[in-house]
């Protein structure tokens, strides 16, 4: 069954790739790129858009909001068309390409305005800090715009984060790593809004409303307990509750957190340990500046689960992750400074010396075939 109250809208090569794994978890989803053969890699998604213009754009991201001002109806009625009936909006795209990075802010405006009522998502997923030069500018460009649409709330996805536990991993390993736990954990939150429980209930309503929190957003899982708390040397009470959800935030694949604001959190519990449950209270938000302004809970004994998830949104900007690009490219900046200017020019000492095919031939006198006949003949 086809999950239709959460809508997830793809934008260039990889906010698409995020979208057909929604897709493939249940969500619908759909896609819009300008690269015809980008949207043909896709299997699951449940309707393509492609824009016209160009067929791909090589990281100009630029060119995306040029090239669709000459069509934006095509954009608006597709959003409207998927969108239109339902209550939470996911847009994924990549901040360091061209079609997503350039499509995003534009996309995310139109949203807004046209569904002030509905919860909008922003998923910028973020360049690991070895992508070219180019990639980290249009990052740096994409949160400058989001920092000036309202209403919205952001879910900064990090490829560093997988970069960081292997500096030797490749890039679509890192992409497949990413993407996969990202969508896990929306499609594990998603799934205990249809669970009823006596000790109280994570319901649609719940889940709409956390995420009408303008403001950043970042999620923490633990499938068990007992292993993290063993793993961090952590007996269970409320205190090292608090320093496992902060370690579990710092593993998450969302961009590193600012703890100076919150706005709204959930908190996911799923286990028949009842220690658990007594040790895990609002006090694991006490690193905050303040308590949030509402608290979603969801408590559940489902047998051999020793699951724990808190979602927190109306966060800070990524100030912390952006700061570190903004050093990465301060850096790149003066290497190409210090550069000697580049010498396209050669000359070679040889271009024109003197060959022997290049030296005039007497004529040879032509022979006739007896002439050529006598010269082997015995005489």
């Amino acid at each position: 069954m086809t999950i239709t109250d959460v809508v997830v809208v793809g934008l260039g090569g990889g906010g698409s790739n995020i979208a057909d794994l929604f897709a493939e978890r249940g969500f619908f989803s759909t896609a819009i790129n300008f690269s015809s053969q980008d949207l043909s890699s896709l299997t699951h998604v449940h309707d393509k858009q492609k824009l016209l213009g160009s067929d791909g754009l090589g990281h100009n991201r630029q060119m995306a909001v040029e090239l669709v001002a000459t069509h934006t109806s095509v954009l608006t009625s597709f959003l409207t068309k998927h969108c239109e009936d339902a209550e939470v909006v996911i847009v994924s795209f990549s901040t360091g390409g061209g079609s997503g990075s350039g499509l995003s802010s534009l996309t995310l405006n139109l949203l807004s305005n046209m569904y002030p009522d509905k919860a909008i998502i922003a998923m910028p997923i973020i360049p690991h800090d070895e992508e070219s030069t180019t990639a980290l500018m249009n990052n740096q460009q994409v949160f400058e715009e989001l920092s000036n649409i309202e209403g919205i709330c952001i879910a900064p996805v990090d490829n560093q984060k997988a970069k960081s536990r292997d500096f030797a991993i490749g890039k679509t390993k890192i992409y497949n790593i990413t993407n996969k736990s990202i969508v896990d954990h929306f499609h594990a939150l998603y799934s205990y809004t249809s669970e009823s429980s006596k000790s109280g209930s994570f319901d649609k309503k719940d889940f709409i409303n956390l995420f009408k929190q303008e403001g950043y957003c970042s999620i923490a899982e633990v499938i068990d307990v007992a292993y993290w708390l063993e793993k961090e040397k952590l007996i269970l009470n409320p205190s090292n509750t608090k320093k496992l959800l902060r370690s579990v935030l710092n593993e998450s694949m969302f961009a590193p957190i600012e703890y100076d604001s919150i706005g709204k959190a959930a908190i996911i519990i799923d286990t028949e340990d009842e220690d658990v449950i007594d040790n895990i209270d609002n006090s694991i938000f006490n690193d905050f500046a303040n308590r949030p302004l509402d608290v979603f809970e969801g408590i559940y004994n489902n047998e051999q689960s020793n699951f724990l998830m808190v979602v927190l949104t109306g966060l800070s900007m990524c100030q912390t992750r952006l700061s570190k690009i903004d050093e990465i490219l301060e850096m790149r900046q003066k290497e190409l400074e210090n550069l000697p200017r580049t010498n396209t020019a050669f000359k070679s000492k040889f271009s024109s010396m003197s060959l022997p095919s290049n030296k005039p031939t007497q004529k040879k006198e032509k022979l006739s075939t007896q002439d050529i006949l006598n010269m082997y003949r015995k005489r």
